[in-house]
């Protein structure tokens, strides 16, 4: 989709306080040297108890909203994304974002599309108030802390590491920093038992009591008879190229004329093998090196990037980045951003 005025005017992040590095987690128990050496993470934030999700969301949405410089009944739209417990059961943490930050009487919305679920929520609230022009501003949040005995960080998943904290991002249809050349978002469902085979359903969440083990539903969908892993990891290829194709083309860009390339953190072999390798991704372009001090952040990995960027990166005027994600299930998305000025706030 190619955007003609939809623009990101703030940017917000939270990171907890308390590090915990791999070498602790090896000496605990939770993580080997194998793993270390191949996955490449060197520490990841660990949230407060008191810190959940949706509350290091509420931090991160603040400082994109006082960033943007929009007041609360100027939006139009809260989204809020996540992808593990968000602290209580059947509950409305979008609701509580919205009254913790811009208030006001526009819906707020859930979106629960695994690691993709930031990305996704973006493009879905930028539709949104470039269709309800009365409102000239949308909150996209995400936020997640991932805590024992429901997941463990550092085995819950094969190869990924999880970290805690929060991010947020003001759309706009009447101007910002960057303006939102293109977006799109491609799903493959074929691939979605992937996240499932092996498992039988539950009457309510965490039904047995046992950690987490996700891998293992990932093994028995590759040792299934009808399964052809080649083919599998085929389509996950072409997903990932596809993606950035399409919004690359939308957008009237090269790959070689972008700047930053932001994606989630991932493991360093799937980043070097499954983006760097495979799309022609320059490193230096990403945040790999700066992100594997935080682990994997829930769905937030590609805004608290940006935010790391502005920071620390001087983005001038003209700069294009590449915003890529993808989630189980599996959907890709992608967009391309130029900046248009750098951010006051990162001067």
């Amino acid at each position: 989709m190619r955007w003609n005025n939809l623009y990101i005017a703030g940017v917000g992040s939270y990171l907890p306080e308390k590090v915990e590095t791999v070498d602790e987690a090896i000496a605990a128990g939770r993580y080997t040297e194998e793993k270390k050496a191949m996955n490449g993470y060197r520490a990841v934030r660990i949230a407060a108890p008191e810190e959940t999700g949706p509350v290091m969301a509420v931090k991160a949405g603040r400082q994109a909203v006082a960033r943007s410089g929009y007041a609360g009944e100027e939006f139009g739209l809260v989204v809020h994304a996540y992808y593990g417990h968000q602290g209580l059961d059947l509950w409305t943490p979008a609701s509580y974002v919205q009254r913790e930050t811009v208030g006001g009487t526009a819906p707020a919305f859930e979106v629960k599309q695994g690691c993709n679920g930031f990305m996704a929520a973006m493009e879905l609230a930028g539709s949104y108030i470039a269709a309800h022009s009365e409102f000239p501003a949308a909150l996209v949040t995400g936020g997640d802390a991932f805590q024992l005995p429901y997941i463990d960080r550092w085995a819950t998943h094969e190869q990924n590491v999880d970290g805690d904290g929060a991010g947020a991002v003001v759309l706009s249809t009447r101007g910002g920093f960057a303006r939102v050349r293109a977006s799109y978002s491609y799903g493959d469902p074929e691939l979605e038992p992937m996240g499932r085979t092996g498992d039988r359903w539950n009457d309510t969440p965490f039904q047995n009591g046992e950690t987490l083990t996700l891998g293992t539903r990932k093994y028995d969908f590759i040792r299934g008879e009808d399964i052809d892993f080649d083919e599998a990891i085929e389509r996950i290829s072409n997903g990932v190229q596809l993606s950035l194709k399409r919004v690359l083309h939308e957008a009237e860009a090269e790959l070689t004329d972008c700047r930053f390339f932001l994606h989630q953190q991932l493991a360093e072999t799937i980043a070097v093998y499954g983006l760097y390798n495979l799309l022609g991704v320059d490193r230096a372009s990403t945040t790999f090196d700066w992100g594997s001090n935080i682990g994997m952040v829930g769905t937030t990995d590609v805004v608290l990037a940006l935010d790391h960027v502005i920071a620390e990166r001087e983005p001038r005027p003209g700069d294009l980045a590449v915003l890529q994600s993808a989630g189980a299930g599996y959907v890709w998305s992608t967009a391309v951003i130029e900046f248009l000025e750098t951010p006051r706030w990162g001067e």
